[in-house]
């Protein structure tokens, strides 16, 4: 008889395990990157039984840099190398739904990376981590604001792209020296 109840016991925490694991992957859905609108704003394709469905999705968490043309262009030709890249998928970020006429949420592709293992790495945070775009606070999502800070914490530290640009900035015009001879102070 306990052997009994112990089966039934972990059959119901498996069914119900399997069922919250299937409920998580739901949002995960695959897509096609078919153009890159904006720097931080992509159209993109899923199929939807036979048909295939065009939708514009927003990078959450990233916000291009605007008064900084070059690196925002930097940015869309990364976006670019995805166009029609295999094993793209995209998730919303917390907070966001398929209601929303642009999607809100996150890019990720299966990496083969340095390790033996592959990764699932998030375009998103790569965009970041590479100095091309600054984290967005208010489309971030709850779930990975902090990871997103981070990778642009260690983008800032390493002076990459935009972090550099900033730097340069602030260097020229503390040190008193102006790039406009004929302008007066």
């Amino acid at each position: 008889m306990a052997k009994k109840a112990i089966f039934i016991i972990l059959t119901i925490f498996f069914v119900c395990g399997l069922a919250e694991f299937v409920r998580a992957q739901e949002n995960i859905i695959p897509v096609t990157i078919i153009r890159v609108s904006q720097p931080n704003i992509v159209t993109a394709e899923y199929c939807c039984g036979r048909e295939k469905i065009k939708v514009r999705i927003k990078l959450a968490g990233v916000k291009p840099p605007i008064a900084y043309a070059g690196i925002a262009d930097l940015l869309k030709e990364k976006l670019r190398k995805f166009i029609h890249m295999p094993g793209v998928s995209f998730d919303f970020a917390l907070g966001h739904n398929s209601e929303e006429k642009v999607w809100v949420g996150y890019l990720s592709y299966l990496c083969h990376c340095e390790s033996e293992d592959d990764e699932i790495a998030i375009i998103n945070a790569e965009l970041i981590a590479e100095g091309l775009a600054e984290v967005d606070e208010d489309t971030a999502g709850r779930n990975m604001i902090n990871y997103l800070l981070g990778e642009q914490d260690k983008a800032c530290s390493e002076k990459k792209g935009l972090w550099l640009i900033k730097e340069d900035i602030t260097a020229s015009t503390s040190s008193g020296k102006s790039d406009c001879p004929s302008c007066e102070r």
